[in-house]
């Protein structure tokens, strides 16, 4: 037999549920007001400083580069060579840098045209070899304020004459780079003992 509730007591509970209901009803409201005002607080963050996505570009501020010299011009004294690449190789386990055949070398670890840095060509004065070419046979004729280009392909970059030095054939210190743009252009002086050294910086 079922038992009966009294009507006040389930007026009683009834009441309470309701109260309950709606206390419960206040909290989820407030933790829902809450929970929008931190999601705006996010947003409003995002929205001042959005993070990159793969979908955006991010301008990064770059350093000019030339590509891998082709040419070198010195027009007042009439030097006019192409460049090709040089090395360091070995003679009789000495390392010794390669000389270009019928052209100016660059030394390949030194810096490219229009870089930051040190781009060190070298050529000969002289050469024993009649097939060869002696394309800085005119160097010592370079004076400062002189202009060296430098071609990359079409394109071309300007360096104007600072110092034209005679130097030991073991200071290497005129191979030194560091953040100035600069060309150095190496041979050897006419009794083959030191090295004439031709210095410029970027225009």
């Amino acid at each position: 037999m079922a038992r009966t509730v009294p009507t006040r007591s389930r007026r009683k509970w009834t009441t309470a549920l309701a109260v309950g209901l709606i206390a419960a009803a206040g909290v989820v409201t407030w933790l829902g007001m809450a929970g929008g005002h931190a999601a705006n607080a996010s947003t409003a963050t995002a929205t001042i400083a959005p993070a990159p996505t793969l979908s955006q570009s991010v301008e990064v501020p770059s350093l000019p580069q030339g590509g891998l010299p082709t040419r070198v011009v010195v027009a007042r004294v009439g030097i006019n060579a192409a460049i090709s690449e040089v090395g360091v190789t070995s003679d009789n386990g000495v390392p010794v840098w390669e000389t270009a055949w019928r052209a100016a070398g660059h030394h390949l670890d030194s810096a490219r045209p229009g870089q930051p840095g040190n781009m060190v060509i070298s050529g000969h004065v002289s050469v024993a070899d009649k097939r060869n070419l002696a394309v800085f046979s005119a160097l010592e004729k370079v004076a400062p304020g002189d202009v060296v280009e430098v071609y990359s392909g079409d394109e071309v970059f300007r360096y104007k004459v600072n110092t034209v030095t005679v130097v030991p054939a073991t200071a290497v210190a005129v191979l030194r780079s560091d953040h100035v743009a600069t060309v150095t252009l190496i041979t050897c002086t006419r009794d083959l003992k030191n090295r004439l050294v031709v210095q410029g910086t970027l225009l």
